[in-house]
């Protein structure tokens, strides 16, 4: 047998197999797509603590506090990605899968937040501020609803 034989064999068909079973469990999973959602939301917020972090202005001690935190989202990250990739799926199909779902989980997100913007400030005057402070937290409210409904997949 010759090498091009041999790698039509054993590794083409292979992966073929394999990928087959992954496209196969991701259908039927529906936990799995929840791991895949949880980790776009991950990445999302990673990415914003990527920005925060470039902060030069930030003293060292809030400094530390967010790379604590972005080091506990790394962390649970990095556990998630592992019980995909044990699950048999391979590291660049579930970049892919992120990628593709960051676009989705961003719509979710934003739309959530104006609907919020919408319900809870309407046509808000500068003389109506104490008002816009007691609503802040109910549009935050709003929007961890909405990033949950998305992980579940609702």
């Amino acid at each position: 047998m010759n090498m091009v034989a041999v790698f039509e064999e054993q590794v083409i068909k292979i992966t073929e197999q394999k990928l087959k079973q992954s496209l196969e469990k991701l259908i039927e999973d529906v936990h799995l797509q929840q791991k895949l959602r949880e980790l776009t939301d991950l990445s999302s917020t990673l990415e914003k603590f990527k920005v925060i972090l470039k902060d030069s202005s930030m003293n060292k001690e809030n400094r530390d506090e967010w790379i604590t935190k972005r080091n506990k989202l790394l962390k649970k990250l990095d556990n998630i990605f592992s019980e995909i990739e044990s699950e048999g799926f391979e590291k660049s199909w579930i970049v892919t899968i992120i990628n593709y779902e960051m676009g989705n989980f961003k719509k979710v997100v934003d739309d959530a937040r104006k609907d919020a913007y919408k319900k809870h400030f309407g046509k808000v005057n500068i003389d109506d501020i104490d008002i816009m402070d007691n609503r802040w937290e109910l549009v935050g409210q709003q929007i961890k609803q909405a990033k949950e409904n998305y992980i579940k997949g609702n």
